[in-house]
């Protein structure tokens, strides 16, 4: 599923790295990043706002969802990892059980990133958006406009 625009992610991991290479706190910014997009994506699904009767916008939902699965895709890549076999799931956890669980992940990045611990935030992930019945098509496309916005970021003085 994600093999294509990981191989995308991977060139753009390249660009930044070229860069910023200088910046020793770009692995530590990034960690900090994951858990900034998880957050506003965890806001877009309103999933914990049980008092709210507004309905999550999906095109908002994707979005912030691309920028989460960017920013795993490139710790994947730090770990050389191959991600071929990864693809959204079902699950028997809940929704903010999950979401939870992906957070706590994502807390450990900075002290203690595995191939083990990418791989768990990546299936999370998944799982997560099998949950809020992301489809495949969807996210892809979702990965590609943003990686679009990137390139165009990347040409300007943004």
């Amino acid at each position: 599923m994600l093999n294509e625009v990981y191989k995308r992610n991977i060139e753009l991991d390249q660009i930044f790295n070229d860069n910023y290479s200088s910046d020793t706190d770009v692995f530590k910014s990034n960690c900090i990043e994951l858990l900034v997009e998880l957050g506003e994506f965890i806001n877009e699904t309103k999933c914990f706002k049980y008092w709210s009767t507004k309905k999550p916008n999906k095109e908002m939902v994707l979005e912030e969802y691309a920028d989460v699965i960017t920013m795993i895709l490139y710790f994947a890549n730090l770990n050389r990892m191959d991600i071929i076999n990864y693809k959204i799931t079902s699950t028997n956890k809940d929704l903010l059980e999950l979401i939870n669980e992906t957070y706590n992940l994502c807390t450990n990045l900075m002290n203690n990133m595995t191939e083990d611990l990418v791989g768990k935030i990546l299936t999370n992930a998944l799982q997560i958006a099998y949950l809020l019945d992301l489809k495949e098509e969807e996210i892809i496309e979702a990965i590609k406009h943003k990686h679009e916005i990137v390139y165009e970021r990347l040409n300007s003085d943004y």
